[in-house]
């Protein structure tokens, strides 16, 4: 049992740091496509998708809501999930919230041009907070408004700077649901990521494409809040974030009302998923062909990049494969999937 009152005092908050960091972030179309992982987006998003697609269903199912779905989206960024959330046929309403005055207007924007294209979208609004430090129900346009759906992508891990805050965010998911509504996200998984440092004994530990260099005592065990590490992700991300030990975000979330569904590492969601979705993983781009088709070239810059996937068609006898590059891989691997339902 985990006992919070030792849980160490949080440091200078981030938030300024992190709002800075993705102001400044690109937003490029051309540089994206060009990106040295192009796919692990498109892989990443195909998550997403249907994580998004796997709530709504099973909201659609529960009957909880009248065919009026509303979302709240944590973390939006520039909007790269509108479409996503347009695609939800039953959406009424979006409140998108994050700590970046300048991805709040970059979504904003987004969006007003899909309603210039579609006067049947649905409403939305647009917040910029840090969820994890404000009550959000305040600033909503209609307080007495409850959600359906909560949403949190590659961004919660940012609340376990301190108990204080973890409980905060949680607080701002639970208060706002309705009974039998769902919370999911995606987020670095802890237990990988602490492997892999202790596989490797140093604070830093990488490959060409991504790194993570831890900013605690590493010989010590682990703080449950406040464990900061630095990482940077190819033309992505480059700032501090904090490992989520899973058994106590469990545990916090269950003081909440907020019931464990489902947890998945990214490699056993997409063994469970893709089959189901192979047509959204052809659409999205999600994998490379190896070998490549004429005219493009692979993503890999090693030559063991992509030894899985000779392995792979020289044992199935085929001429092609989808796949992601092994340095792409070992970042899509880094992640998990969750998803809570309020009781």
């Amino acid at each position: 049992m985990v006992n919070m009152s030792e849980v160490p005092k949080s440091e200078e908050p981030l938030s300024a740091t992190i709002a800075r960091h993705y102001d400044n972030g690109e937003n490029n179309l051309s540089v994206r496509n060009e990106s040295r992982i192009l796919y692990l987006r498109n892989f990443n998003n195909w998550v997403k998708s249907t994580l998004i697609q796997e709530a709504v269903i099973m909201l659609r199912n529960s009957r909880i809501h009248d065919g009026k779905m509303h979302v709240l989206d944590f973390a939006c960024g520039k909007g790269g999930d509108l479409n996503k959330w347009r695609n939800s046929s039953c959406m009424e309403h979006l409140v998108a919230v994050d700590i970046s005055p300048g991805s709040i207007a970059n979504c904003h924007s987004r969006y007003e041009e899909m309603k210039r294209r579609n006067k049947y979208l649905f409403d939305a609004q647009f917040i910029v907070a840090d969820c994890t430090r404000v009550n959000i129900n305040t600033l909503f346009k209609d307080s007495s408004m409850k959600l359906h759906l909560v949403s949190c992508q590659f961004a919660f891990h940012y609340c376990f700077e301190s108990l204080q805050q973890a409980e905060c965010m949680l607080k701002n998911v639970s208060e706002n649901l309705v009974s039998g509504g769902i919370f999911i996200g995606t987020i670095p998984n802890a237990r990988e990521i602490v492997r892999r440092q202790k596989e490797c004994g140093k604070k830093q530990f990488g490959n060409s494409i991504y790194n993570i260099e831890f900013m605690c005592d590493i010989d010590k065990p682990f703080p449950l809040f406040g464990a900061k590490y630095n990482f940077h992700l190819e033309g992505v991300v480059d700032c501090p974030e904090f490992l989520v030990y899973f058994p106590v975000l469990e545990k916090l979330a269950k003081s909440y009302g907020l019931e464990l569904k489902m947890k998945m590492t990214f490699a056993e969601y997409f063994e469970k998923r893709s089959n189901l979705d192979a047509h959204l993983l052809n659409r999205l781009t999600a994998l490379e062909f190896y070998p490549p088709r004429k005219g493009t070239e692979l993503m890999g810059m090693e030559d063991e990049d992509y030894e899985k996937a000779k392995q792979f068609l020289k044992e199935n006898k085929l001429e092609s494969v989808g796949t992601l590059s092994k340095s792409e891989w070992e970042v899509a691997t880094l992640y998990m999937v969750f998803m809570f339902q309020k009781m």
